[in-house]
């Protein structure tokens, strides 16, 4: 179940109340409308004084279309959106209202499109209104895959959290297939996408997602020598405050014959754009330690 190739569906949406009504707790539980547009037909959604609607423009290719997507709160228009990495002939794009910001007047609309090709990307837009009474478009992460961000209000104060997968571990260590990786957590706080995956109170939550990689392992043994699934599984671990444990048993079962290049630069610089004398190949564990460090990852005491 958890190979990068399936977890990036998008999962249920949550709404609330109108500008200048007060809003109960039981408002922020709704469920909340979301409208998908197939390429072909224009569409609409309606939430309260708010009508948003998903259509497309001509591309800059041959029979390349853009989509595009408009908001209007009662009788005027307050954001327009056109996503220009989504062009393709039959573009996608996706648009739901979910609470993310409980001292925002109006719920926000969170964008999706899909760019195309092969195990690519979601790019996410949140439309929100600002203490003004003016919206913007704040410009959200690239995502692997079609479903773009998952939301669950997990700490249970009536808003949603946004959750990811660091897409970093994506052919770090072995094929995409054969790849997992630790889930992310952030929040929308005034205006912005905010990481809070280090924030304790989400650390249950956080070891729910290593519960079901451990249930993929039980089921098929041999993933505890895969460095593709080693790699997200320590870090994961790490999250909960178990990167010790987890390293040490790493460092028994992996993969010590894998063919996969794992490199870094010695100047520092990107691998694209680094002297071929200056390369130097790593072996799992320094390359697991290396990407973990650069994500902010607990990293063991006595990693090696």
């Amino acid at each position: 179940m958890k190979r990068l190739a399936i977890i990036g569906c998008a999962l249920g949406l949550a709404l609330g109340f109108a500008l200048g009504l007060a809003l109960a707790p039981a408002a922020f539980g709704q469920d909340l409308p979301s409208v998908e547009y197939d390429g072909k037909h224009p569409v609409t959604l309606r939430y309260r004084d708010l009508t948003v609607t998903i259509d497309s423009v001509r591309g800059s290719a041959p029979k390349a279309r853009v989509p595009v997507v408009k908001g209007r709160l009662r009788d005027r228009e307050v954001f327009s959106l056109k996503i220009e990495e989504g062009e393709l002939e039959n573009p996608s794009a996706k648009a739901r209202v979910v609470w993310l910001d409980r001292d925002a007047a109006y719920p926000q609309v969170v964008i999706t499109a899909y760019t195309g090709g092969a195990h690519c990307c979601t790019v996410t837009d949140i439309a929100t209104m600002a203490a003004s009474d003016t919206w913007r478009v704040v410009k959200g992460p690239w995502l692997d895959g079609d479903g773009g961000f998952d939301f669950a209000d997990i700490d249970h104060d009536g808003v949603q959290e946004m959750i990811s997968y660091d897409n970093s571990f994506l052919y770090a260590f072995a094929s995409y297939a054969d790849s997992f990786a630790p889930m992310r957590i952030a929040s929308f706080v005034g205006g912005e996408i905010k990481d809070v995956t280090g924030d304790p109170k989400y650390r249950d939550y956080l070891r729910g997602w290593v519960r079901d990689m451990e249930a993929d392992a039980r089921k098929d043994p041999a993933l505890w020598h895969s460095n593709g699934f080693l790699g997200g599984w320590v870090a994961a671990k790490s999250l909960v405050g178990e990167v010790d444990d987890a390293w040490s048993r790493m460092l028994e079962s992996y993969d010590r014959k894998s063919d996969w290049s794992m490199q870094e630069c010695t100047t520092g610089a990107a691998l694209d754009k680094c002297p071929q004398d200056k390369l130097r190949d790593l072996t799992f564990p320094q390359a697991l330690k290396k990407l973990m460090a650069d994500g902010g990852y607990p990293l063991p005491k006595n990693g090696r």
